[in-house]
């Protein structure tokens, strides 16, 4: 059974599983600037026979991978205009983030009906998903980090303060904490209330992403009752691909 290697390249750090038909042999998270730890790493598990990866983090992050594997074609995702039973309806289907592509991939794969899927990273991404599978548009935002980082950057006062998640926040950093919260939460509620909206049926919230269960404390009931939360997300939409799709295999 053929073994692939999936990477996740993100803003701030590496996710890569191993993957062996259906079975998820080893998985973990790597820093960019220690990517020859990662190859140690995965020298003691079997060697992959093929590589898939989405990149969002620029050329040099995967000059570097390209490194550690000089052996291995890595395989990037590129968004297409159909994969995989969705419809790609981005005005340049090929702009569109691979990562997103992914995560829709991942996220159509357990949820068959309309979808919203939300990727709660150092960005965060909120794509609607049709039952017919129809990839209808979607928001991006600043994550809860960059919210509060574009504050602390943009204001002479206010820093970055520490703060918890309350309903009347009293102080500057429960103001801003919140605040931030709130602006994702709405994002989710207003696109929800779009695809409800659209299509009159049920929608399931697919969320994946470091800040999944910060924004799962603040969402509303009714949208949290239509929660899905699931972990590597894109990695889930990668392993997907590697199994339906022929890879090019590496070289011996």
């Amino acid at each position: 059974m053929s073994t692939c290697l999936l990477l996740d390249a993100g803003n701030t750090r590496l996710k890569w599983a191993l993957l062996s038909g259906n079975e998820w042999l080893a998985e973990g998270i790597a820093d960019y600037t220690t990517l020859a730890a990662l190859h140690a790493e995965l020298a003691a598990l079997p060697a992959p026979e093929s590589i898939l990866g989405s990149n969002v983090a620029g050329p040099n992050v995967a000059a570097g991978l390209e490194a550690q594997f000089p052996r291995f074609p890595i395989q990037w995702l590129r968004s297409k205009p159909t994969e995989a039973g969705l419809r790609n309806q981005y005005r340049e289907p090929s702009q569109l983030g691979p990562d997103r592509w992914a995560a829709m991939i991942g996220a159509r794969s357990l949820s068959s009906g309309d979808t919203l899927v939300v990727m709660a990273g150092t960005a965060m991404t909120v794509d609607a998903l049709s039952a017919e599978g129809d990839f209808l548009g979607g928001l991006i935002v600043p994550g809860f980090r960059l919210m509060r980082e574009a504050l602390a950057r943009g204001t002479a006062d206010l820093g970055l303060p520490d703060g918890t998640p309350v309903a009347f926040p009293r102080s500057t950093g429960e103001a801003i904490i919140n605040g931030a919260l709130a602006a994702l939460t709405g994002a989710i509620a207003g696109q929800y209330a779009q695809l409800v909206q659209q299509t009159g049926r049920p929608v399931r919230i697919v969320l994946s992403g470091g800040d999944a269960a910060l924004i799962t404390s603040k969402l509303p009931p009714a949208l949290a009752e239509q929660l899905m939360p699931v972990d590597n997300l894109v990695l889930r939409g990668l392993a997907y691909l590697a199994r339906i799709e022929p890879l090019q295999e590496t070289q011996q």
